[in-house]
């Protein structure tokens, strides 16, 4: 199956290996990825990771995101600032990468045909308390939306969710460190298993 449109945003690999190179990024671990059932990334399958301070959270396809975002609820402008150039740092088209270095001011929003960026403040409905920089597909989010019998593959009870096995980009979760979801996941709620794959249009489990 063709992508929906063409791809603007590096895939999750590329995004995980460089963050091992960011210091506002550094030392991501996969944390549970809560099914989002209302919004725009709807339904959207999606993997999720923090450091303790930064929370990554990379939509669709890993091959070919439809969506990337970097929140934190700190309020310090100079790690605010490390996550605007992170996410600008994954754009496919330098033009996109100008539109992102940018975005200085929350709320935001830039909208041009393929890729909406977007700057979210903490106290947004949708926001968790955390502020956010945003990329999105419209056209490709709305092709990347899992049916029911897709959703079922790849979710799982929070309680079953363990993370995957460690690799260079994906560190061991560390015994001092707190790694907290913000998009919370209530009671009998299902998550993403951490890892999945797209192939011809349909998510398939990895573990």
């Amino acid at each position: 199956m063709r992508p929906s449109s063409p791809p603007r945003i590096q895939p999750l690999d590329t995004v995980l290996a460089n963050a091992e190179q960011a210091t506002c990024v550094a030392g991501l671990h996969a944390i549970p990825a809560t099914v989002i059932d209302t919004g725009v990334f709807k339904d959207v399958p999606y993997q999720s990771f923090s450091n303790g301070t930064v929370e990554v959270n990379a939509y669709g396809d890993p091959g070919d995101l439809v969506g990337l975002e970097a929140g934190t609820r700190s309020e310090d402008p100079a790690l605010q600032q490390c996550l605007v150039q992170f996410i600008a740092a994954h754009t496919l088209d330098p033009n996109d990468r100008q539109r992102v270095l940018r975005m200085t001011a929350a709320p935001a929003m830039d909208q041009q045909p393929g890729l909406t960026v977007e700057v979210t403040p903490r106290t947004a409905a949708d926001a968790y308390d955390a502020w956010w920089i945003s990329l999105e597909r419209p056209e490709a989010i709305a092709a990347s939306r899992a049916p029911p019998e897709q959703l079922a593959e790849v979710t799982q009870p929070q309680e079953q969710w363990a993370p995957p096995p460690p690799t260079y980009y994906r560190r061991p979760p560390r015994a001092y460190v707190r790694y907290p979801t913000y998009r919370p996941a209530p009671p009998m709620r299902r998550v993403f298993v951490p890892t999945y794959t797209r192939r011809s249009g349909i998510y398939l489990r990895i573990r």
